[in-house]
């Protein structure tokens, strides 16, 4: 990567985390009212949860269109992935009127009511990574393409099992997780289409390593001939390779993960897993933005955006294609 420059602390919970690069005015525009002469509209996101380098990829690119447009940009994030924590960071951020708020929702469905206060506010808003089930209150959605990386993930850990079958599980985050599900289904419909491989179905973690493991451990023992295991994110594949080594089977079952942040690239390199499905959490935040300036300045709004994904492996790691999409709370300079 390029020279950097630091996102000004960690995601952290309920307080201003960052307020990613000062802008040319002190005044924020409100949400009645931002980007008149001697304003400068006030941006606000709030991430999926803190402390995740995903979404300090989306954070680099919100902020590096909030440049180019002389504006503010605050991020505030819950420490879960858990509209318990978001909702009250929401509603926090709507009694400041920012001009517009990018956010990943934690739940399709809870996030809607406060969002849509937001909107009947005069707040504009996106949403990133993650969606609503009625996304209509928002300017704009944009996302990864996640059924299509699922099927990606899948046509990954059919290349790597070979002509070997047996038996896959898939370890989810949450029900009602729009990104989590969408991988799921990309990968269950792809994988069913293999010879030799029978898929047992998804469980779900509830955001939880242990959890996670134990599933992996559970399946383990039910299922001598288990094979592969296909994680939708971080916590999952954490917990699976744990569940693994205590097995004393990770050289035998193969584990395709979606986590490009510095933990996921190590299992690659240390070879605990097979390959990570690596998103564009940058170009997800550079759309946001710019959707979000959009329809601030009265211009054409995209109502729905995807971005695409790579594989991560061994073999690719060190690729500039794959290096430049690894997640980072470290901004590209600009």
């Amino acid at each position: 990567m390029n020279a950097t420059r630091k996102v000004s602390a960690v995601l952290a919970a309920t307080t201003l985390v960052v307020a990613l690069a000062s802008c040319s005015s002190s005044d924020a525009g409100g949400g009645d009212g931002g980007g008149e002469e001697g304003d400068a509209y006030s941006i606000a996101l709030i991430p999926g949860v803190a402390n995740d380098a995903y979404y300090g990829s989306v954070a680099c690119g919100v902020q590096a269109v909030a440049d180019e447009n002389g504006a503010t940009v605050d991020v505030q994030a819950p420490n879960s992935f858990s509209p318990t924590d978001q909702i009250p960071i929401l509603q926090s951020v709507i009694a400041t009127s920012p001009d517009a708020i990018i956010i990943a929702p934690t739940d399709s469905k809870a996030l809607y009511a406060p969002l849509r206060e937001a909107v009947e506010a005069g707040i504009t808003v996106v949403l990133v990574d993650t969606t609503l089930d009625d996304p209509s209150i928002a300017v704009s959605q944009v996302s990864s393409d996640n059924e299509e990386a699922g099927k990606v993930a899948a046509e990954t850990l059919a290349e790597a099992l070979g002509d070997e079958a047996g038996s896959v599980i898939t370890v989810n985050l949450t029900a009602g997780v729009t990104t989590t599900d969408a991988r799921e289904a990309g990968f269950a419909e792809a994988i069913a289409g293999v010879d030799g491989l029978e898929y047992l179905g998804q469980q779900y973690s509830n955001n939880s390593v242990q959890t996670a493991e134990s599933i992996v451990s559970a399946a383990i023992a039910a299922n001598p001939d288990l094979v592969g295991v296909f994680s939708t994110a971080a916590f999952n594949t954490e917990g699976a390779v744990a569940a693994l080594k205590s097995a004393d089977m990770q050289d035998t079952v193969k584990v395709v993960g979606f986590n490009a942040n510095p933990p996921g690239i190590e299992q690659i390199s240390n070879g605990d897993v097979f390959a990570q499905v690596v998103l564009k959490p940058y170009d997800e935040g550079v759309q946001a933005a710019e959707q979000a300036f959009n329809a601030l300045n009265g211009d054409e709004v995209e109502e729905v955006i995807t971005t695409g994904a790579l594989v991560a492996t061994a073999d690719n790691l060190d690729d500039p294609e794959i290096q430049k999409y690894l997640y980072s709370f470290d901004c590209p300079a600009s």
